[in-house]
């Protein structure tokens, strides 16, 4: 079984995919995230951004991680929520839950990453993007494996920033970062197929016929 403290890859410099459309929805909680649970990078978005965190959100709905982070007395969030195959949105749209430009607060700013193969700076929350994937890492009550759709909208996910970011380049999950306290996106996250399916860039939307 994986070990997602070992869940890390590089993306080659020099070989970036066009930029596409990513097909998403701002959540109703958008604006309050973004002003509420966010904060300015102290830079352009494009000059910061070099690292890509995948996480899992230990619930069963894209709500439930929205209502953790609404929470009083907690401050995450995450750029983007990918939805369970339960939900009405899973197989259509990725949820966006806070402004790119902004830093969300999706790992620890304490983190020591002099300890972790990142480093470019202290503070992983400035320089980078957080995924949430709606998964209960498939904990012994309830067994939940991660869709297809889930992995390949991760991987799209991925495409889309380093199509736009020409800095990024460390795909990481919250495991390999702050394995202490953090085990997602868990065992069961197919990561090698999610690594292939971005480097061979098999995730990228197909073009329409003509285009």
């Amino acid at each position: 079984m994986a070990n997602p403290e070992t869940f890390y890859f590089t993306l080659p410099s020099g070989k970036r995919p066009d930029l596409f459309p990513l097909n998403e929805q701002k959540h109703p909680a958008y604006d309050w995230l973004t002003s509420n649970r966010a904060r300015e990078r102290g830079g352009a978005a494009s000059d910061a951004i070099d690292t890509i965190v995948i996480h899992a959100t230990a619930g069963y709905a894209t709500q439930d991680a929205i209502d953790t982070w609404r929470r009083d007395g907690n401050v995450a969030s995450a750029h983007w929520i990918i939805p369970d195959e339960d939900e009405p949105k899973h197989g259509n749209v990725v949820w966006a839950t806070v402004a790119e430009a902004k830093a969300a607060r999706h790992v620890r700013d304490t983190i020591n990453v002099s300890e972790t193969v990142l480093g470019e700076g202290s503070n992983v929350n400035n320089r980078s993007l957080g995924i949430e994937i709606v998964n209960t890492q498939d904990v012994e009550e309830y067994r939940d494996p991660f869709s297809v759709w889930q992995t390949t909208m991760t991987a799209r996910v991925v495409l889309y920033a380093w199509a736009k970011y020409p800095k990024l380049k460390h795909v990481i999950s919250h495991a390999k970062l702050d394995s202490t306290r953090r085990a997602d996106p868990g065992k069961k996250f197919p990561w090698m197929e999610f690594r292939e399916a971005v480097l061979n860039y098999s995730a990228l939307p197909n073009k329409p016929a003509g285009g």
